[in-house]
């Protein structure tokens, strides 16, 4: 009992002699610290943008891409999720549709944008898929894998078990080798759109 008496006593003193001038020093310095984090925070975000701007891609591909996109979501329904691909002003829509009018609100949409040289749909009856074997993220997975795809120049979708092969590839065995590989990987059709490189 006494011991708890002697230390009250100590830490009363404690605070009435310093503790108080301490306590607000403490405060002041946990503003100061948090404040100066913030300040570095800032610095290094207004400096890593001011030093590195992002380019934007105005490609003429990019901007049908962009076109073709708004032309899909103005008709709804499951064009809404179709994805547009162009290149070297070919477009390929792949997706699916609900509805052979759908289907057909598809082809009026997309039939003159600008920038687009001839227009493919690669367009599946939605849950037309066959009812076993791998899902469609597992069948473009092994696509990619057996054909040992290691180039931003082919795109592979695969839509309700279908596969759609879009890009520029640099020889006919590459060619050759998506096609097999899309049809080992199990794919319940392949169409195949890769075309070879123009030799410069």
């Amino acid at each position: 009992m006494r011991g708890v008496r002697l230390l009250s006593s100590i830490c009363l003193l404690v605070f009435l002699t310093g503790g108080c001038a301490s306590v607000p020093f403490l405060a002041a310095m946990d503003v100061m610290n948090v404040a100066e984090t913030g300040k570095t925070g800032y610095d290094m975000a207004t400096g890593l943008s001011s030093r590195r701007t992002l380019a934007q891609d105005t490609s003429p591909d990019t901007q049908a891409v962009a076109r073709l996109r708004a032309a899909l979501d103005a008709q709804g329904g499951l064009l809404r999720f179709a994805v547009p691909v162009v290149t070297q002003g070919r477009a390929y829509v792949v997706g699916t549709y609900g509805s052979p009018q759908e289907l057909e609100r598809a082809r009026k949409a997309v039939r003159s944008i600008q920038g687009v040289t001839e227009t493919t749909l690669c367009l599946f009856p939605f849950g037309s898929r066959p009812p076993l074997g791998n899902t469609d993220g597992e069948i473009r997975d092994n696509i990619v894998r057996l054909a040992g795809l290691r180039t931003n120049d082919v795109r592979v979708h695969v839509v309700e078990g279908n596969a759609v092969l879009i890009g520029l590839v640099r020889t006919k065995a590459e060619q050759t080798q998506l096609q097999d590989s899309a049809r080992i990987a199990g794919a319940a059709t392949v169409r195949n759109y890769v075309r070879l490189m123009a030799v410069k």
